[in-house]
């Protein structure tokens, strides 16, 4: 037995190639692979790896017949001077992110039955403008990185509703909703959430330029990214399964699912997604991650296109409860909306729900809910509904609980940058968007002793 221990140890250790490079970037997503282009125009060598067969991560787009498509996953970006430099910089066409429509019927998904919108809806300007004026308060929030005060107001931490209350919010309940979603139970949920997922960067990018984004689609922008990049610098398909780590240097043994095996030694290592102990399990991690990766809860969320479904194209229908007042809003388990996709036939929706929600479980709500729609009467749902296209976005929206908060949780995790020769970025450090997550992967790189 030991030798043949001894035998396949050799065998990989002569299989494995070995590679340096200055920066080692763990995921392919908006920010990864913003990095990676980002230290390339510096001159600067790194070996981006992603688990899926190919750039992008969350920005999933669907091609159809007749030079049509649906970004089901990431729809725009912010139309400003960081987007449009970035697109620039790797020759990206774009446009304006228009809506599929702006009809909107509501509907109790639960029932299926037609259902009032919560009262008193503002228009989105007004609404922008009330809720923009109530958070302005908490300026050093004001880039989407959760950079808080000291001490932590009080109000950060309780439920929106009572900020909702406090400062005559319910008409703009609808609209703060669409955007911040994915936290699940909003009222319920601590203001410092609510706003880290719809805050001042995601109102001023409505209030001055709107949305824009690539033509021909998402995949587009990442498919270009992947030219400027290099191939040769790109490991997809490919997972990290071990590390070691000092204040010098990193080395990272990576994965191919063919089995390939690569150890990447460098200056600094970039961790670009969620840092679940769960998906940390590769990482030879200190006492201090070990602790504070530990104490995430999470939401799962789904994307999804759906057709044959019946439902008249032109109009959105927004998903309402009547028994959660104020807003009429509807509580996870949820489909948030059926979103026209502005392509015949084709509506894009998000599923979010519980941490124990599985990938079926919200395949089946979307049939579920169509069906109760069909069993009211509300449309003319008698065709068999086909999920043309499904991702999974979990974990999503990685929260704490208040009293770790209240003890300087996001300090310390703030202070894990640099330590070991490792760096992170990501939504968990800043809001999930990706122009605001560009900026704060700009300040993390600049971080790197390169």
């Amino acid at each position: 037995m030991r030798l043949a221990a001894l035998l396949a140890t050799a065998s990989l250790a002569l299989s494995t190639s070995t590679l340096t490079r200055d920066v080692v970037i763990l995921g392919g997503g908006s920010t990864g692979t913003y990095a990676a282009v980002q230290l390339r125009s510096q001159d600067k060598t790194v070996a981006l790896v992603e688990k899926k067969d190919k750039l992008g991560g969350h920005a999933e787009t669907i091609y159809l017949p007749d030079d049509q498509y649906v970004n089901y996953g990431i729809e725009g970006f912010f139309n400003n001077d960081l987007t449009k430099t970035y697109f620039s910089q790797l020759d990206v066409d774009y446009e304006a992110l228009l809506p599929g429509s702006l009809l909107t019927n509501y509907v109790d998904f639960r029932t299926g039955k037609p259902a009032l919108p919560g009262d008193g809806i503002l228009d989105t300007i007004t609404g922008l403008l009330l809720y923009r004026a109530a958070i302005a308060q908490f300026d050093s929030l004001s880039t989407g990185a959760y950079y808080l005060p000291d001490p932590i107001p009080e109000v950060l931490l309780r439920p929106f509703h009572e900020f909702v209350s406090a400062h005559a919010l319910q008409g703009a309940l609808t609209l703060i909703f669409e955007f911040a979603e994915n936290v699940g139970d909003l009222l319920n949920t601590p203001l410092l959430y609510v706003i880290q997922n719809f805050g001042i960067p995601q109102i001023d990018a409505l209030l001055n330029g709107g949305y824009i984004r690539p033509k021909n689609g998402t995949d587009t922008l990442f498919n270009k990214a992947a030219t400027y990049i290099g191939p040769e610098n790109i490991f997809s398909s490919t997972t990290a399964i071990s590390t070691s780590r000092n204040e010098t240097g990193v080395e990272v043994l990576v994965q191919n699912t063919n089995g390939t095996q690569t150890l990447i030694r460098a200056n600094s290592l970039l961790i670009t997604f969620p840092p679940t102990l769960s998906n940390l399990a590769f990482l030879d991690l200190s006492s201090t991650e070990q602790s504070l990766f530990s104490k995430w809860t999470h939401m799962q969320y789904y994307a999804a296109t759906i057709t044959n479904t019946g439902l008249p194209d032109g109009i959105n229908i927004a998903n309402v409860n009547p028994d959660n007042q104020p807003g009429s809003l509807p509580l996870p388990p949820f489909q948030w909306e059926l979103e026209y996709s502005g392509v015949p036939g084709y509506f894009m929706t998000k599923i979010v729900a519980p941490a124990n929600f599985t990938a079926e479980d919200a395949k089946q709500l979307i049939v579920d809910n169509l069906r109760s729609m069909r069993d009211a009467g509300t449309y003319d749902t008698t065709q068999d509904p086909e999920i043309a296209a499904f991702a999974s976005h979990s974990p999503e929206t990685l929260m704490v609980g208040v009293e770790e908060i209240r003890e300087g949780f996001y300090d310390k995790l703030h202070g894990l940058q640099g330590k070991r020769s490792t760096y992170y970025t990501g939504y968990t450090w800043c809001t999930d968007y990706s122009t605001p997550l560009w900026n704060f992967t700009d300040a993390v790189v600049g971080m790197m002793h390169l």
